[in-house]
Order: C-alpha cells, then structure tokens, then sequence
C-alpha cells in the first residue's frame, strides 16, 4: 500500500513540510517537477567535520534559484536558534538554487517567458532524500553530533524509485495535480523529466507520448486534455541531464531560437 508523504524533520530540527505551486491563477506554461529540493547549508561541526550541502529547511520557492541565499539562512539560523561555535559554523552552499536556476536558463528563457508567466509545481510535494552522499553524511555527521547536543534527529524520507514513485503520485496527489492545472489553465504543460512525464500520462489519462527519449521526438508538443480542455504538452529531461539528454536538450533550444 502507498502511503501519503509528509512529515519528517530536517536536521537541526525544522519540520518537512508540503510545499505550494508558484501559481494559483491563470499562467501561460505549466512547468511539472519530480519534488521540491530544499534549503542546503555548508556545515562544520564543533569538530570541524564538514557538509558542503545540509539540507536543513524546506524550499523557499518552487525551483528555487537562490537569489536569497544569504537572507534564507539567516532566517533558518534564527528559526532554529543556531548557536554558533557550540553547533559549528555555517557558510553558503553551492547545491543552493541549483535546479532553480537550470529552469529559468533551459526552460523558461528557451519558451519566452518569465517565471511570473509560469505555475511551477512538483508531483510529490513534500522533499525527499536522493542523494546517498547527503544520507551517509546526515548518518555518519550530523546524527551522532545531534544526540550529543539534544538536537532532533533527523528523518528525511528516501525517494520512491520506478514506479512506486508514479504510484504514489499518482494515488496521493492525482486530486491536487488536477486541481492545479485546472486553475492555471495554461496553454502549455511542460515535464522536467521521465518520472513527470509517466505522472502526467497516468492522471490525465494521456494515450500518446511514448517514453521520453533524446531522439527527433524529444520536446516536440503533443495535444493534451485536462477537465474537457484542450491544451498542449511537452516532455523535457530534468535538471542536469546526461549526455545524451543534454545534447537533445541543446537541439530543442536551438529551435525555440529559429
């Protein structure tokens, strides 16, 4: 059985919580994601053990680009009541606004649009853990430090894989997903990635589109039906593609330019 998402903390002790599309009215393209990143910290401990990226609080924004790194951790240091020197130093993180920034440079600039033109939106919509390197530091740095201190441990819930990740967004959020593009409303629907592209096949009972490949089909608009309206939908790979995506990507751009 799937079991909602939601819940969890991150460490130093801020809850995960369920994050909200960018739009909620009428917007040109809607841009679907696989689920929200989070806000990272570069963190050394008392010890001075490093993490280059903590997660450590839930996204500011969908897509993030980090534009407000610095007023984002301090705010996250006086939530937590960050107590510098006796719970380490806290710096920047280059994973900050990683995603964010691929989005507005790949997919809204190629499309002519901005980011007040777009509803940005995830099919899980709360953060998960995908990174084995962030888990075994969370593990093996920040845990036992946390006991030590009387800090919350941390529980950050691991990304469903193949297609358990479809069915859970699929059973959970297929409702909120409907209702988000029902408001929007938009003229096209845009997948970063397989896993958006099966979620939007499986809840708008989509026939068409096949898998996503970096072939002559990547990118090329397909019609889409969503509550009895006609729209249009294409299918693009997610932030920091492959090669192979990354090539079929560059193609897609050029045409947007022609």
């Amino acid at each position: 059985m799937v079991e909602p998402t939601g819940g969890g903390t991150f460490p130093f002790g801020r809850p995960v919580l369920r994050r909200k599309p960018s739009a909620k009215s009428r917007r040109r393209v809607f841009v679907l994601g696989a689920y929200p990143s989070a806000l990272h910290i570069a963190w050394w401990s008392p010890l001075r053990k490093g993490i280059r990226a903590l997660v450590v609080d839930n996204e500011p924004a969908a897509f993030w680009a980090a534009e407000d790194e610095r007023e984002q951790i301090d705010a996250w240091k006086t939530a937590v009541r960050f107590r510098v020197g006796e719970w380490g130093e806290v710096e920047t993180s280059e994973a900050n606004g990683k995603t964010g920034r691929w989005v507005d440079e790949h997919v809204l600039a190629p499309l002519g649009i901005t980011r007040d033109e777009a509803c940005l939106s995830y099919c899980l919509d709360t953060y998960h853990c995908t990174d084995p390197g962030v888990a075994f530091a969370v593990d093996e740095r920040y845990q036992p430090f946390a006991r030590e201190a009387g800090l919350p441990e941390a529980r950050l819930a691991p990304r469903p894989r193949g297609g358990a990740f479809v069915e859970l967004a699929v059973t959970v959020h297929r409702e909120r997903l409907l209702k988000e593009l029902s408001v929007v409303v938009p003229e096209l629907v845009v997948t970063l990635g397989g896993a958006p592209h099966r979620v939007l096949r499986a809840v708008t009972e989509l026939q068409g589109g096949g898998r996503l490949r970096p072939d002559a089909s990547y990118g090329v608009e397909q019609p889409l039906t969503v509550g009895g309206r006609k729209t249009l939908w294409t299918a693009l790979c997610a932030p920091d593609p492959s090669a192979d995506y990354a090539e079929a990507h560059a193609r897609w751009r050029q045409q947007q330019s022609g």
